[in-house]
């Protein structure tokens, strides 16, 4: 017997996962774009009382288009309803808003979005993850 309120089943996600899921989107594009103008912009200049120091952030760059990659990977795992997309939704995330407050000095605007998102990616799939697991 079907149940009134869903005549096609009952939906795999919630909203909250979904919401997550989107951000996570977001996130991969925002790494990509992060990653594209650290490949462009790869010499960044610091100065410091004692001298000028520069850094090469080509391979940061190169990171940043592999995780945004595997973001973008997850958060259709998550679109589906997997457990694993979830699982690793929140370590990705975790791991992600880590490096950003490890590389915030060198462009803090995107770095305050990325860690934004991030923190509602983990709430999203971390306290509203459950919801999947009872459909």
């Amino acid at each position: 017997m079907t149940d009134p309120m869903y005549p096609y089943g009952r939906p795999r996600t919630s909203g909250w996962v979904v919401f997550s899921g989107s951000l996570l989107a977001i996130a991969a594009v925002a790494n990509l774009i992060y990653g594209i103008v650290l490949l462009v912009n790869d010499e960044w200049v610091a100065l410091t009382p004692q001298a000028v120091v520069t850094f090469d952030l080509t391979t940061v760059g190169v990171a940043y288009l592999l995780f945004a990659a595997l973001q973008f990977f997850v958060s259709m795992g998550i679109f589906h309803g997997d457990l694993w997309a979830r699982v690793l939704g929140i370590i990705g995330a975790a791991l992600n808003l880590l490096a950003q407050f490890a590389f915030m000095s060198v462009y803090p605007a995107w770095s305050w979005v990325v860690i934004i998102i991030n923190g509602l990616i983990i709430y999203g799939l971390s306290v509203h993850g459950d919801e999947v697991a009872e459909l």
